[in-house]
């Protein structure tokens, strides 16, 4: 970002003191550990701290200016005074996205919202310069922290949207104001505060009323309530298929693995139909990859330079990625989880297993509100379905995973616990897909087990 100080008042909605004019602001911070000179910091308060209090820490590293919503004493540094310093944020990224004039493409939904922005960021790369906001640093701070990380020379910023509770849609959408609007699914995930899962449709889908004249929107046709919440706001929603919908324009399937790791994928688009192979693999990333096809033809782009873009990409290690060692292939899926995504990531290990034993370390699904034992339950039924030769769980919600699965699982507490159960199930080939919310720290299961193994990364996916 290259705004002076007056562009930002202005943009903030209030009067530029003498000498903003020949200021430039460096870069945006709301951490005052990370402030460099010429740096402009935002006081923003939150759960466990409150950044006006560390604005003389800010000034002295530094900044060339505070923004803040109260009195905050003396400080070397000019004051920008705000009602609200998080809502002043996402004004100052909407403002510097319209200096600009970048195309801007949301993306949101349940599950796989991350890889279809890295996944679309890689295919747009193929044409455009394009930005994209850094994992997923997609809430009220850290969509806008990244929309004005971006560069005016960046002709496409591809932006991920993460809502956890109602009205949040409504503090993010506005921000992003998207040229072009991307929802990948619907399903159980963060029920504590959306309520149920038609109330996650309709929060997901409010993105749709913030969408810029002739704003398209992309849709997956394969969950009902999602699609008919997209009906209700947009007249012609491009659909794309992962499963349900192969008459749909853009359609994926998982056709199953390649050597290496890698996955087979059918692609059909207007433009033809045929087989790729991918850096990623599993039933749910042909959800993704269709998504990403459509959204790609939305932008100009062909199937060829989707083609290109998804196999030019890197495995993300803690989202699907596959190592190998001493033939065991151990699945890293610790980055989340929610009901939808773990169902997918289960079955697809168990396809991947094949007649091979299928070993499943799990942990806790949080965030689900009152249908918490009941999303639980149902994770016991996806268990049953798939026959694991033995289930690893951690967590609070042992009890009725197990009672949904109405077999014996194994308590796994810490690591080195479960790496001496593991020794004993003395399984010489086979697949271990390992998955939890992310509070849990499932990683630490995955590092123990690959350190043991010796296993290496042969692929992945994000």
């Amino acid at each position: 970002m290259n705004l002076t100080l007056a562009e930002v008042a202005r943009c903030l909605g209030t009067l530029a003191d003498e000498g903003f004019e020949k200021t430039v602001v460096t870069e945006v911070k709301t951490d005052s550990r990370t402030v460099e000179p010429g740096d402009l910091f935002f006081c923003i308060a939150g759960e466990n701290f409150d950044g006006h209090e560390f604005a003389k820490q800010a000034a002295v590293s530094g900044a060339c200016a505070i923004v803040a919503s109260r009195m905050i004493g003396e400080v070397d540094a000019p004051i920008i005074m705000v009602r609200d310093t998080k809502a002043a944020l996402g004004r100052l990224a909407a403002c510097w996205r319209d200096t600009c004039g970048a195309k801007l493409v949301a993306v949101t939904g349940t599950a796989g919202k991350t890889t279809v922005k890295e996944m679309l960021h890689s295919v747009v790369s193929q044409r455009y310069s394009a930005a994209k906001n850094y994992r997923n640093f997609n809430n009220q701070i850290g969509l806008p922290v990244s929309m004005l990380k971006a560069s005016a020379d960046q002709e496409v910023w591809i932006m991920e949207l993460g809502i956890s509770r109602q009205g949040d849609m409504e503090e993010l959408a506005p921000v992003a104001s998207p040229d072009l609007a991307i929802i990948t699914n619907v399903g159980p995930g963060h029920l504590e505060g959306l309520g149920n899962e038609a109330g996650v449709a309709q929060a997901k889908t409010t993105l749709l009323r913030y969408l810029r004249q002739n704003g398209q929107a992309v849709i997956c046709r394969d969950y009902p309530l999602l699609w008919n919440a997209a009906l209700e706001l947009v007249d012609a929603p491009v659909g794309f298929s992962g499963h349900e919908n192969p008459e749909t324009d853009f359609f994926a399937e998982f056709l199953g693995t390649a050597p290496g790791g890698q996955g087979r994928f059918r692609l059909k688009t207007p433009e033809g139909d045929g087989e790729l192979t991918a850096p990623f693999c599993g039933v749910h990333y042909a959800e993704n990859l269709a998504g990403v096809a459509a959204a790609a033809h939305c932008l100009g782009l062909s199937r060829d330079d989707v083609v290109k873009g998804v196999s030019a990409m890197a495995a993300d290690p803690q989202r699907f990625c596959c190592k190998i060692g001493k033939g065991i292939t151990v699945i890293d899926d610790t980055y989340n989880a929610n009901p939808l995504s773990m169902a997918k990531s289960i079955r697809t290990a168990r396809e991947m297993a094949g007649d091979r034993p299928l070993v499943l370390v799990l942990g806790d699904m949080r965030e689900l509100g009152k249908e918490t034992m009941a999303r639980h339950e149902e994770l016991g039924h996806v268990l049953r379905e798939v026959a694991p030769a033995m289930v690893f769980y951690k967590g609070e919600h042992f009890l009725d995973v197990e009672r949904g699965f109405g077999s014996f699982m194994r308590e796994a507490d810490k690591p080195e616990k479960f790496l001496e159960a593991w020794r004993e199930l003395c399984i010489s080939e086979g697949v271990v897909l390992i998955k939890g919310s992310r509070s849990l720290k499932m990683e630490q299961f995955a590092n123990v087990l690959c350190r043991d193994l010796d296993a290496r990364p042969i692929g992945g996916g994000l």
